[in-house]
């Protein structure tokens, strides 16, 4: 054995060891759900998590290399960030989905790497009470909700393309009736992703004509995806939405129906009212709307047409209340790390609980966006918040002062986050160029992952060029 072997030795033994404490608790917390959830259930839920999670440690990552290299053109940012956060999200969800376990311990140890670095480099430095740069000097500027954001957005707009290829798993589609699948979610973690920001949070409020005014560009939105989708035979689901349906038609109303909701009561009692929603709907669907909308193919209608869209605009409007309701107690709670993060915690558990309770009862079914779904997303959406929210707290107490340039939120989610419908709206309407264009499942994978790439970064570049421009569509 020569020295630079056993040098490694430990190494190895290290990572070994880690890998075997990740495989022997993801195996109880399959054993755990599997009681509660059922087997398959099981590792759809927490194989989705741990999708999810590499998201976070690349951010991370990217956001520790941002504050040593201090790019000083925000073009160099943007491709750095690239590489470093969209990249591997994209190989994460595809070829190398089957290593979800390895990737989440590697991207543990690259954050422990660079962590080391960066103390080393203070430690040489001794840089004391050095300013943080301006992108960190907004103290208004939530930045752990624009780095969750940001990843929701930008995971589900690599999915809806990636989807169409062979590389992208079929677990993760949409499922049929009910499930824990990675594109089940994407839909409810994008209106939570509006709802945490919502103008109501802030202590504002729409009126009703504004809000029905805003909705006018999503509803147009929608008018045009129905009218290409029809025109061009592009191939849609009727059991996502409906025929004439679409997500786009879901926003519209769910602005305008939580606004109305909102005239009326209080955004601290708006918990009463989501809850009340949550309940009534599912005992409509028990009752009625789950033999309708899955036993019943009758189309015929325009009801029966859009049956989806219909019943599950109702449990979509209690999650955007429930996520609005989240957002405005961590707001109150002011610089309060701890509370913050008491709370955090208990809504964690809660929304986890209740998402058993209610598929152990009624099943998880993102078409109804029935009780058991608002709870799954909701777990999801407040666990991720809570990961950017300690993540931010952390880097602020080992490096804003001792950084010449601190960035709490990578340009590229800045970006992102500046436009979110647009980098949405980009990414169909590419997604729907790339499907005319070729038959997506007998592409090759390498092939597909550089189509990939190129549909990301020219969707990515299109955000990044409108906010150094600062133009901006508000709904």
């Amino acid at each position: 054995m020569n020295a630079s072997t056993y040098s490694l030795e430990p190494f190895y033994h290290l990572v070994n060891n880690f890998s075997y404490v990740i495989e022997v608790n993801k195996q109880r917390i399959y054993d755990f759900y599997e009681v509660n959830l059922g087997t398959k259930n099981a590792r759809d839920a927490t194989e989705t998590v741990l999708l999810i999670v590499p998201s976070f440690f690349f951010m991370v990552i990217a956001v520790f290399i941002s504050s040593l290299l201090s790019p000083k053109h925000s073009t160099v940012a943007f491709v750095l960030e690239f590489v470093v956060i969209v990249l591997p999200t994209i190989l994460n969800v595809t070829i190398l989905s089957d290593y979800v376990t390895n990737i989440v311990v590697i991207t543990c140890f690259l954050l422990g790497i660079h962590l080391l670095v960066y103390l080393v480099y203070v430690c040489c430095k001794r840089q004391k009470n050095i300013h943080p740069g301006k992108r960190a000097a907004n103290p208004r500027k939530k930045d752990y909700i624009t780095n969750c954001r940001a990843t929701i957005n930008m995971i589900s707009v690599i999915a809806i393309l990636a989807v169409d290829f062979d590389i992208f798993p079929s677990r993760y589609s949409k499922t049929h009736r009910t499930g824990f699948s990675l594109m089940d979610v994407g839909v409810g973690l994008y209106v939570f992703a509006n709802a945490i920001v919502a103008p109501e949070v802030r202590g504002k409020r729409d009126s009703i004509k504004s809000s029905i005014k805003g909705s006018m560009i999503l509803l147009i939105l929608g008018i045009i995806r129905l009218v290409l989708t029809k025109v061009t035979h592009y191939k849609v689901s009727d059991s996502e939405y409906g025929v004439h349906w679409n997500f786009f038609i879901t926003l519209a109303f769910i602005k305008i129906f939580s606004s109305c909701i909102l005239c009326i009561i209080k955004v601290k009692y708006i918990f009463i009212n989501a809850t009340a929603l949550t309940i009534a709907h599912e005992v409509l669907i028990q009752y009625s709307f789950k033999h309708w909308v899955f036993d019943l193919d009758d189309r015929k209608s325009f009801i029966n047409a859009n049956k989806e869209g219909l019943v599950s605009i109702i449990g979509y409007v209690a999650l955007y209340l429930y996520a609005l309701y989240y957002s405005y107690i961590i707001k109150i709670t002011g610089k309060s790390v701890r509370v913050t993060n008491i709370k955090s915690f208990m809504c964690t558990v809660l929304t986890l609980v209740m998402t058993i309770i209610c598929n152990y009862h009624f099943k998880v079914s993102r078409r109804l966006a029935n009780a058991g779904y608002i709870f799954w997303v909701l777990f999801i959406g407040i666990f991720m918040l809570w990961l950017f929210y300690l993540a931010e707290n952390g880097e602020k107490y080992l490096l804003q002062h001792k950084l010449k340039k601190f960035v709490c939120s990578p340009y590229l989610y800045e970006a992102i986050n500046y436009n979110g419908l647009i980098f949405f709206l980009v990414g169909n309407i590419l997604t729907g160029v790339v499907n005319l264009s070729l038959r997506t499942k007998f592409v090759e994978k390498f092939a597909a992952i550089m189509i990939l790439v190129g549909y990301m970064f020219l969707n990515c570049s299109v955000v990044f060029v409108l906010y150094l421009l600062k133009w901006k569509l508000n709904f």
